[in-house]
Protein backbone atom coordinates (compact mmCIF):
# COMPACT_ATOMS: atom_id res chain seq x y z
CA UNK A 1 0.00 0.00 0.00
CA UNK A 2 1.19 3.16 -1.15
CA UNK A 3 0.90 5.79 1.57
CA UNK A 4 0.12 9.51 0.07
CA UNK A 5 0.23 12.44 1.40
CA UNK A 6 -1.47 15.78 -0.28
CA UNK A 7 0.13 19.11 -0.42
CA UNK A 8 -3.11 21.79 -0.85
CA UNK A 9 -5.74 19.10 0.18
CA UNK A 10 -8.26 21.34 0.87
CA UNK A 11 -8.33 22.79 -2.88
CA UNK A 12 -10.26 21.44 -5.72
CA UNK A 13 -8.19 19.36 -6.70
CA UNK A 14 -6.96 17.82 -3.73
CA UNK A 15 -10.57 17.37 -2.68
CA UNK A 16 -10.92 15.40 -5.86
CA UNK A 17 -7.74 13.43 -5.49
CA UNK A 18 -8.61 12.44 -1.73
CA UNK A 19 -12.51 11.35 -3.00
CA UNK A 20 -10.91 8.96 -5.81
CA UNK A 21 -7.86 7.62 -3.25
CA UNK A 22 -10.56 6.62 -1.06
CA UNK A 23 -11.95 4.20 -3.76
CA UNK A 24 -8.06 2.82 -4.45
CA UNK A 25 -6.87 -0.83 -2.90
CA UNK A 26 -3.17 0.37 -3.59
CA UNK A 27 -3.26 3.71 -2.14
CA UNK A 28 -4.00 5.08 1.71
CA UNK A 29 -4.00 8.73 2.61
CA UNK A 30 -1.98 9.06 5.64
CA UNK A 31 -2.51 13.17 5.65
CA UNK A 32 -2.35 16.50 3.95
CA UNK A 33 -1.30 20.30 4.35
CA UNK A 34 -3.48 23.19 3.60
CA UNK A 35 -2.62 25.70 1.11
CA UNK A 36 -3.38 29.38 2.12
CA UNK A 37 -5.59 29.62 5.12
CA UNK A 38 -9.51 27.84 5.63
CA UNK A 39 -11.58 28.63 8.53
CA UNK A 40 -11.90 25.23 9.64
CA UNK A 41 -10.21 22.25 7.91
CA UNK A 42 -13.24 19.92 9.50
CA UNK A 43 -15.93 22.20 7.27
CA UNK A 44 -15.42 20.29 4.08
CA UNK A 45 -16.91 16.54 4.00
CA UNK A 46 -13.28 15.62 1.72
CA UNK A 47 -11.41 16.65 4.66
CA UNK A 48 -13.30 14.62 7.27
CA UNK A 49 -11.07 11.19 8.88
CA UNK A 50 -7.81 12.68 7.50
CA UNK A 51 -4.85 13.75 9.78
CA UNK A 52 -4.57 17.70 8.73
CA UNK A 53 -1.33 19.22 9.38
CA UNK A 54 -0.09 23.20 9.76
CA UNK A 55 3.87 22.49 9.35
CA UNK A 56 5.52 20.41 6.42
CA UNK A 57 8.23 19.74 9.72
CA UNK A 58 5.15 17.19 11.27
CA UNK A 59 5.67 15.26 8.40
CA UNK A 60 7.70 11.82 9.27
CA UNK A 61 6.59 9.64 6.81
CA UNK A 62 4.90 9.13 3.32
CA UNK A 63 5.88 6.74 -0.20
CA UNK A 64 4.67 9.58 -1.92
CA UNK A 65 4.08 13.45 -2.07
CA UNK A 66 1.89 15.21 -4.32
CA UNK A 67 1.69 19.30 -4.89
CA UNK A 68 -1.34 20.59 -6.48
CA UNK A 69 -1.08 23.42 -3.60
CA UNK A 70 -1.00 27.42 -5.00
CA UNK A 71 0.96 29.10 -2.14
CA UNK A 72 2.99 26.34 -0.26
CA UNK A 73 7.03 26.38 -0.84
CA UNK A 74 8.18 24.02 -3.43
CA UNK A 75 12.08 23.69 -2.59
CA UNK A 76 10.77 22.59 1.25
CA UNK A 77 8.48 20.19 -0.17
CA UNK A 78 11.30 18.92 -2.32
CA UNK A 79 13.72 18.96 0.33
CA UNK A 80 10.98 17.12 2.69
CA UNK A 81 10.69 14.57 0.25
CA UNK A 82 14.64 13.77 -0.06
CA UNK A 83 14.48 13.46 3.81
CA UNK A 84 11.90 10.75 4.33
CA UNK A 85 12.62 9.54 0.36
CA UNK A 86 9.16 9.89 -0.96
CA UNK A 87 8.77 10.16 -4.57
CA UNK A 88 6.88 13.68 -5.50
CA UNK A 89 4.49 14.94 -8.14
CA UNK A 90 4.87 18.11 -9.43
CA UNK A 91 1.09 19.37 -10.16
CA UNK A 92 1.15 23.13 -8.93
CA UNK A 93 1.65 25.73 -11.47
CA UNK A 94 2.65 29.37 -11.21
CA UNK A 95 5.44 28.69 -8.74
CA UNK A 96 8.24 29.07 -11.72
CA UNK A 97 10.41 26.41 -12.86
CA UNK A 98 11.23 23.84 -10.44
CA UNK A 99 13.95 22.98 -12.11
CA UNK A 100 16.27 25.88 -10.60
CA UNK A 101 15.83 24.36 -7.40
CA UNK A 102 16.72 20.93 -7.78
CA UNK A 103 20.38 19.56 -7.99
CA UNK A 104 20.16 17.01 -10.94
CA UNK A 105 23.48 15.40 -9.69
CA UNK A 106 22.35 14.95 -6.06
CA UNK A 107 18.67 14.00 -6.78
CA UNK A 108 18.10 11.16 -4.73
CA UNK A 109 13.90 10.61 -5.70
CA UNK A 110 11.99 10.40 -8.30
CA UNK A 111 10.01 13.45 -9.28
CA UNK A 112 7.50 13.52 -11.88
CA UNK A 113 6.56 17.25 -13.51
CA UNK A 114 2.71 17.08 -14.21
CA UNK A 115 1.36 20.89 -14.76
CA UNK A 116 -1.83 18.80 -15.94
CA UNK A 117 -2.57 15.14 -14.64
CA UNK A 118 -4.82 14.29 -17.35
CA UNK A 119 -3.98 11.26 -19.46
CA UNK A 120 -6.21 12.72 -22.70
CA UNK A 121 -3.63 15.85 -22.81
CA UNK A 122 -0.42 13.74 -22.62
CA UNK A 123 -2.12 11.70 -26.06
CA UNK A 124 -2.68 15.49 -26.98
CA UNK A 125 1.49 16.06 -26.73
CA UNK A 126 1.45 12.57 -29.04
CA UNK A 127 -0.39 14.16 -31.56
CA UNK A 128 1.55 17.27 -31.85
CA UNK A 129 4.86 14.85 -32.91
CA UNK A 130 2.11 13.56 -35.91
CA UNK A 131 0.95 16.71 -37.14
CA UNK A 132 4.88 17.65 -37.14
CA UNK A 133 6.03 14.91 -39.42
CA UNK A 134 3.12 15.48 -42.44
CA UNK A 135 5.46 18.78 -42.69
CA UNK A 136 2.05 21.17 -43.39
CA UNK A 137 2.31 24.42 -44.40
CA UNK A 138 1.83 26.82 -41.89
CA UNK A 139 0.96 30.53 -41.43
CA UNK A 140 0.65 30.47 -37.61
CA UNK A 141 -0.69 28.83 -34.45
CA UNK A 142 -1.87 29.59 -31.46
CA UNK A 143 -2.89 28.33 -28.01
CA UNK A 144 -6.76 28.95 -26.50
CA UNK A 145 -7.02 27.86 -22.95
CA UNK A 146 -10.02 28.39 -20.80
CA UNK A 147 -10.21 27.79 -16.59
CA UNK A 148 -12.73 29.12 -13.96
CA UNK A 149 -11.84 32.50 -12.56
CA UNK A 150 -10.27 31.50 -9.07
CA UNK A 151 -7.41 30.10 -11.05
CA UNK A 152 -4.04 31.57 -10.22
CA UNK A 153 -1.99 31.44 -13.16
CA UNK A 154 -2.35 33.00 -16.66
CA UNK A 155 -1.81 31.54 -19.15
CA UNK A 156 -2.25 28.00 -17.59
CA UNK A 157 0.58 25.53 -17.03
CA UNK A 158 -0.50 23.59 -19.43
CA UNK A 159 -0.92 26.09 -22.30
CA UNK A 160 2.77 27.16 -21.53
CA UNK A 161 3.81 23.36 -22.09
CA UNK A 162 1.97 22.83 -24.81
CA UNK A 163 3.53 26.07 -26.38
CA UNK A 164 7.04 24.91 -25.46
CA UNK A 165 6.17 21.30 -26.79
CA UNK A 166 4.93 22.94 -30.22
CA UNK A 167 8.21 24.74 -30.53
CA UNK A 168 10.67 22.30 -30.08
CA UNK A 169 8.58 19.85 -32.66
CA UNK A 170 7.33 22.31 -35.04
CA UNK A 171 10.34 25.12 -34.85
CA UNK A 172 8.01 28.15 -34.61
CA UNK A 173 9.26 30.56 -32.06
CA UNK A 174 6.11 33.06 -31.93
CA UNK A 175 3.18 31.12 -30.86
CA UNK A 176 0.29 33.15 -28.71
CA UNK A 177 -1.46 32.10 -26.13
CA UNK A 178 -5.16 33.40 -25.67
CA UNK A 179 -6.33 32.87 -22.33
CA UNK A 180 -9.92 33.14 -21.17
CA UNK A 181 -11.55 32.84 -17.61
CA UNK A 182 -15.17 32.29 -16.84
CA UNK A 183 -17.52 30.78 -13.90
CA UNK A 184 -16.95 27.33 -14.53
CA UNK A 185 -14.75 26.12 -17.09
CA UNK A 186 -12.06 22.59 -15.56
CA UNK A 187 -9.90 23.13 -18.20
CA UNK A 188 -10.20 23.65 -21.71
CA UNK A 189 -6.92 24.01 -24.20
CA UNK A 190 -7.38 24.01 -28.15
CA UNK A 191 -4.36 24.47 -30.71
CA UNK A 192 -5.32 26.63 -33.91
CA UNK A 193 -3.53 25.64 -36.44
CA UNK A 194 -3.93 27.96 -39.16
CA UNK A 195 -2.80 26.86 -42.95
CA UNK A 196 -3.39 28.75 -46.61
CA UNK A 197 -6.90 28.54 -46.49
CA UNK A 198 -8.12 26.46 -43.01
CA UNK A 199 -7.61 25.91 -39.96
CA UNK A 200 -7.10 22.90 -38.21
CA UNK A 201 -7.57 22.38 -34.62
CA UNK A 202 -6.91 19.85 -31.48
CA UNK A 203 -8.85 20.64 -28.10
CA UNK A 204 -9.16 18.83 -25.34
CA UNK A 205 -11.03 19.58 -23.12
CA UNK A 206 -11.94 18.01 -19.34
CA UNK A 207 -15.84 17.77 -17.86
CA UNK A 208 -14.66 16.82 -14.21
CA UNK A 209 -11.95 17.27 -12.25
CA UNK A 210 -12.25 13.54 -11.92
CA UNK A 211 -10.15 13.46 -14.83
CA UNK A 212 -7.11 14.74 -13.33
CA UNK A 213 -7.83 12.94 -10.04
CA UNK A 214 -8.00 9.54 -11.47
CA UNK A 215 -4.29 10.57 -13.85
CA UNK A 216 -2.97 11.59 -9.96
CA UNK A 217 -3.90 7.80 -9.01
CA UNK A 218 -2.11 6.41 -11.77
CA UNK A 219 1.04 8.80 -11.81
CA UNK A 220 1.47 7.77 -7.61
CA UNK A 221 1.08 4.10 -8.98
CA UNK A 222 3.91 4.78 -11.43
CA UNK A 223 6.16 7.19 -9.88
CA UNK A 224 6.57 5.11 -7.08
CA UNK A 225 8.50 2.28 -8.39
CA UNK A 226 10.73 4.51 -10.37
CA UNK A 227 14.59 5.39 -9.81
CA UNK A 228 15.86 9.00 -8.98
CA UNK A 229 15.25 11.41 -11.67
CA UNK A 230 12.80 13.83 -13.46
CA UNK A 231 9.85 12.08 -14.80
CA UNK A 232 6.72 13.80 -17.48
CA UNK A 233 3.61 12.59 -17.92
CA UNK A 234 4.52 11.32 -21.43
CA UNK A 235 6.68 9.26 -19.76
CA UNK A 236 4.41 7.42 -18.10
CA UNK A 237 2.25 7.18 -20.85
CA UNK A 238 4.47 5.87 -23.14
CA UNK A 239 5.71 3.46 -20.37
Amino acid sequence: MIKLFICGISGRLGSSIVDEVRKSSSISLIGGLVSGKIDSPNSSPSLQGIKIISDLNELKEADAIIDCSTSLDLAKIIEKCEEINASLIIASTGKGDFREIINKESLTIPILEAPNLSFGIAFLVNLLTYVSEKKLSLKKINIEETHHNKKIDTPSGTALMLKEQLKDILKIKDIEIISNRDESSIGTHKINFYLENEILSIEHKAFDRNAFAFGALRLIEWIHCKTPGVYSVDDALNN
